[in-house]
């Protein structure tokens, strides 16, 4: 059985096309370079410290994201003066939600205002991370996040059981017709919860998702090759970078951390 982070991962990967950031709050920033590892980015440095400048493209639409594990997640709001659902610790007062997950590792995720802004130019960012490999200054196996989405505020849960339920009290505007179970401006508080594994509630600032390049080969190797955990890329050294594969190289996108 898939643990929260493989499951997380994977769902959000499947709906969005981006790789989702694992632990979600962690903070990111493009040109951050890292090691890709089970859809984990692990960071180790960034495009400054290689003295490697870029220009910023900015995302000028804002959009909000919502995703749900299908059939797992139930989310009931409560407004203020309406009576609370049986069993519910909010009062006839207040102004929430309830969710309930009816599966271990069920994801509820909600970003709102959310914007990609990505590196303009990864043609010649390309070129620059060949060149420092070829001159033995660059780990092959380092990915650089080059499209990164970043929310307003967001709100993320996965439960860790089959009856995972957490309650969500707005402490301000509670008097508001719509509430946004992804809006900082409620100021939500925690005030039940069981069976969670991840709780974030309305954070704001948050990076959620990315996408990143690295070193890529044109040559395959069976498949019998990535049952024993070998890639292409591991045939390679700079010195032969340089020499009879040196066009076999390229830089891309990186999907997750098997490459060939």
């Amino acid at each position: 059985m898939k643990g929260p982070q493989e499951q997380y991962t994977d769902e959000l990967k499947k709906n969005f096309g981006f790789i989702a950031t694992w632990l979600p709050g962690t903070p990111f920033l493009l040109g951050d370079i890292g090691i890709l590892n089970d859809n984990v980015f692990t960071r180790v440095a960034s495009l400054e410290d290689f003295h490697i400048q870029f220009d910023i493209r900015e995302d000028d639409t804002a959009d909000d994201l919502d995703y749900s594990s299908k059939g797992s997640v139930s989310v009931t709001t409560k407004f203020s003066g309406k009576a609370s659902p049986q069993g519910s610790v909010l009062g006839d007062a207040d102004a929430g939600f309830i969710v309930e997950f009816g599966h271990e590792n069920a994801v509820l995720f909600k970003a709102k205002q959310t914007r990609t802004n990505l590196i303009k130019d990864t043609i010649k960012l390309g070129e620059s991370v060949l060149q420092l490999y070829r001159d033995g200054k660059w780990n092959k196996n380092w990915v650089i996040i080059t499209e990164l989405v970043k929310a307003e505020s967001a709100t993320i849960l996965i439960s860790n059981s089959v009856n995972g339920k957490i309650e969500l009290k707005a402490s301000a505007n509670i008097d508001a017709a719509k509430l946004d179970i992804a809006d900082a401006k409620f100021e939500f508080a925690s005030v039940f919860s069981k069976g969670m594994d991840t709780q974030i509630v309305s954070s704001q600032g948050l990076t959620p998702l990315f996408k990143v390049k690295g070193i890529k080969t044109r040559i395959f190797l069976p498949p019998i090759f990535k049952q024993r955990g070998l890639s292409t890329l591991d045939l390679f050294t700079p010195e032969t970078a340089k020499g009879e594969h040196k066009d076999q190289l390229y830089f891309d996108y990186i999907s997750d951390d098997v490459r060939e």
